[in-house]
């Protein structure tokens, strides 16, 4: 399935072709669809894989394309394939894929399955990461930047900095953990937001593992300070504490917004919870 409405970052005006050749001469029998702004999506697109028998699905777009079909593929026997053409390709570059589409075409080619975790909050899917409190504000002003949405990128950038604390309470594993905090980020993919490595040591999209990363209270100027180190993807000035487990449970007081890759999908009281090696996956 192809998206034509997505970036090329580091895709050229005849890589699709030339990476549907690839694999064509590996020995797949290709049929090429269109994804539509209404429809069909990805994920109708998945579905029709799924009901029609296809081994395998093979995404060619950004991550807002790659994300719904690989939800749609959950715990089915049909592989999914990413050729990268996104701006970002935080799921692609999670798993290790080179980020040239024909590249990664050579390596579906190899026909090498892997099983990738998926995260679940509130019912709700995510490949890269979930968040709570003015993460959603960053990943939201990621997301307008990707689209050229400058004003409301600018909007989610004030909010940002804007945000206050609240007291989150944190169990894994049967402990406790309490912190006041501006935000906190629960990791499937070592990638972030504008592909950033936020915590790339031991992260993995294959371990069944997921990683919470907790930004306790600072102030404004070393927030401030840690916005431009995530945008010019350096080392952040103040570095998270950090957990890891297969289920984390939060809870607060206060309302606390919750987002699954950039979607609000409710409050806290929170379960997130791994998923392992629910999707197939070449890679």
């Amino acid at each position: 399935m192809v998206n034509p409405a997505a970036g090329h970052r580091t895709a050229g005006p005849t890589d699709l072709e030339e990476a549907i050749a690839v694999l064509r001469n590996a020995g797949f029998a290709i049929e090429v669809a269109e994804t539509a702004p209404e429809h069909p999506s990805s994920a109708d697109l998945a579905r029709r894989a799924i009901a029609e028998r296809f081994d395998a699905c093979i995404v060619a777009g950004g991550d807002g394309t790659v994300a719904p079909a690989a939800a749609a593929l959950i715990d089915t026997e049909v592989t999914l394939g990413i050729l990268p053409f996104g701006s970002f390709m935080n799921i692609a570059h999670g798993l290790g894929l080179p980020l040239v589409p024909i590249d990664a075409a050579a390596v579906i080619a190899k026909r090498n399955v892997h099983r990738c975790d998926v995260g679940e909050v509130h019912g709700s899917l995510f490949f890269e990461n979930a968040g709570v409190g003015l993460d959603a504000e960053l990943f939201g002003a990621a997301r307008n930047a990707e689209r050229h949405r400058w004003l409301r990128a600018a909007d989610r950038v004030r909010r940002y900095l804007t945000h206050g604390t609240h007291r989150v309470r944190i169990t894994i594993d049967g402990e406790t953990h309490s912190h006041r905090v501006m935000q906190i980020l629960v990791l499937n993919s070592p990638y972030y937001a504008w592909a950033l490595p936020l915590l790339p040591e031991g992260v993995s999209m294959e371990d069944g593992i997921l990683d919470v990363a907790v930004f306790p209270r600072m102030g404004r100027l070393a927030l401030l300070r840690s916005l431009v180190s995530v945008i010019r993807a350096r080392r952040l000035p103040q570095r998270p504490v950090r957990y890891r487990g297969a289920a984390i449970a939060m809870t607060s007081d206060d309302p606390i917004t919750v987002h699954s890759d950039g979607r609000v999908t409710g409050t806290l009281p929170a379960e997130f919870r791994c998923r392992r090696g629910a999707l197939r996956v070449f890679a």
